[in-house]
């Protein structure tokens, strides 16, 4: 049976990336949360599923990571099909801030550490601690969520100077991602970056998202015609459809979730 892990699987796309194949009969699902315990939504979720395990981690932490590998591992036989990296530090009081929003520069300092361990170390530590169960499966295809905040075409065009930490910690994630591609390239990894589009997430995580509406406008008038607003369950089984297709050949692209290289890099 295909074997998933989803890290960052508490709400948002990461509880619908779990939704979805935990619909799929013949996979195995392990959902990667911080705190068990305050996952609610997820452990509604899945309540009454017999191929979902959820299991406890921190991306900040790696021995929690290597950790809760060697619980999936001792599931599924010492393989993993593919790894789905989705957490991000994504605070609403601080996530939207420009540089001058910041009360002090040391304020700004300590957003940024705290959002380069999640956003780029978090990634690197998933796919080191997953690694030997990925070299294990045939498949071996890594996912790391990106966003368009990433890239400076689209900062450029719609004129934004918000989401500063996010952005530039989520641009390293990208840039290990595309290391790490390049490192496994010979071992036949499939490793890529998703844009997932612009997503409602308000359903699932319970957080206002009318800004995105606009902001999504915004995107479609700059040019970017694939960042039309989403509800979280398109997103998600447009992002399975690209990941299910995946081949060797897309390692080490960052691929929108219509499937299409995206348009800025």
């Amino acid at each position: 049976m295909p074997s998933y892990a989803i890290v960052g699987a508490s709400r948002g796309i990461g509880l619908e990336y779990v939704r979805q194949l935990a619909s799929r009969e013949d996979s195995l699902v392990f959902a990667i949360v911080r705190n068990v315990n305050t996952a609610t939504r997820l452990q509604a979720a899945v309540q009454g599923t017999k191929n979902v395990h959820v299991l406890e981690a921190d991306v900040a932490d790696y021995k929690s990571l290597s950790d809760a590998a060697q619980v999936a591992s001792a599931v599924s036989g010492g393989l993993l099909d593919c790894l789905i990296h989705n957490a991000a530090r994504m605070e609403e009081d601080s996530v939207h801030k420009s540089f001058d929003s910041f009360a002090t520069m040391d304020e700004l300092d300590a957003d940024f550490t705290e959002s380069f361990k999640v956003n780029a170390l978090g990634s690197i530590h998933a796919i080191q601690a997953f690694l030997p169960l990925l070299r294990a499966s045939t498949t071996k295809k890594i996912v790391v969520i990106s966003t368009a905040a990433v890239d400076p075409k689209f900062v450029r065009a719609i004129r934004s100077d918000r989401l500063v930490a996010y952005g530039m910690t989520k641009s390293a994630a990208l840039i290990a991602t595309t290391k790490w591609a390049v490192k496994l390239a010979d071992e036949g990894f499939t490793v890529v970056s998703l844009s997932p589009g612009v997503v409602d997430v308000s359903s699932s995580m319970g957080d206002g998202e009318a800004w995105l509406a606009e902001m999504a406008s915004t995107f479609t008038d700059a040019g970017f015609a694939d960042m039309e607003m989403q509800s979280v369950d398109q997103s998600v089984r447009a992002q399975l459809k690209v990941i299910d297709g995946m081949t060797v050949a897309d390692n080490g692209k960052f691929l929108a979730h219509t499937g299409a290289q995206w348009p800025g890099l």
